[in-house]
C-alpha cells in the first residue's frame, strides 16, 4: 500500500508539473504594413509585474499583412511596445495572456492627402512626420482569432 501512495504522489506531480507546460499561451502578432516601403519593427514583451523584459524581437517588414512569430508566454500581465523607424514611431498597450491573444498592428506612411482619401479624417497631431511623409501605427488586442486569417 506505501508503495501505491508513494507513486500516485510522483505520478500526481508529473502531471502538475506537464499542466504547467502546457498552461502556457500564445501571442499571435498579425502586422499589416499599409506603407509602399519596407520598416523595421521591434516587439519588445515586458512583464508587468518586475518590468523585467520576456521578449525582444526586431523584424524587417515588407508592404502588406504579414505574420510574425512569437514564442509562448507563461499566463500573466504584459505590456508589448511596439517600436517602429528605430524608435520614432512607438505604442504601448496592456497585454493579459491569460488565453491565446491576437495582437493586431497596423503601420501606415504617406503623405497626408492620401492618407485623407483612404480613411477620411485624420488627425495628424496623432503621427510623426519623418521624411515629408506622416507614420503613425495602430495597436489593438483581440481575444480570438480574426476570421480572415
Amino acid at each position: 500500500m506505501r508503495i501505491n501512495k508513494q507513486f500516485m504522489y510522483v505520478l500526481t506531480a508529473a502531471i502538475g508539473l506537464a499542466a504547467c507546460n502546457v498552461a502556457k499561451q500564445s501571442a499571435h502578432v498579425i502586422v499589416n504594413n499599409e506603407s509602399n516601403e519596407e520598416i523595421s519593427m521591434q516587439l519588445v514583451f515586458s512583464n508587468q509585474g518586475d518590468g523585467k523584459t520576456r521578449e525582444n524581437l526586431s523584424y524587417s517588414l515588407k508592404p502588406g499583412l504579414q505574420h510574425v512569430p512569437v514564442r509562448k508566454f507563461p499566463k500573466g500581465s504584459y505590456a508589448i511596445q511596439v517600436n517602429a523607424n528605430n524608435g520614432t514611431v512607438c505604442k504601448k498597450y496592456p497585454l493579459a495572456l491569460d488565453t491565446d491573444r491576437w495582437i493586431m498592428v497596423t503601420y501606415m506612411q504617406d503623405d497626408s492627402l492620401r492618407l485623407q482619401k483612404k480613411y477620411g479624417y485624420v488627425d495628424t497631431s496623432e503621427l510623426k512626420k519623418i521624411n515629408g511623409k506622416y507614420a503613425g501605427l495602430n495597436l489593438y488586442v483581440e481575444n480570438r482569432r480574426p476570421p480572415n486569417l
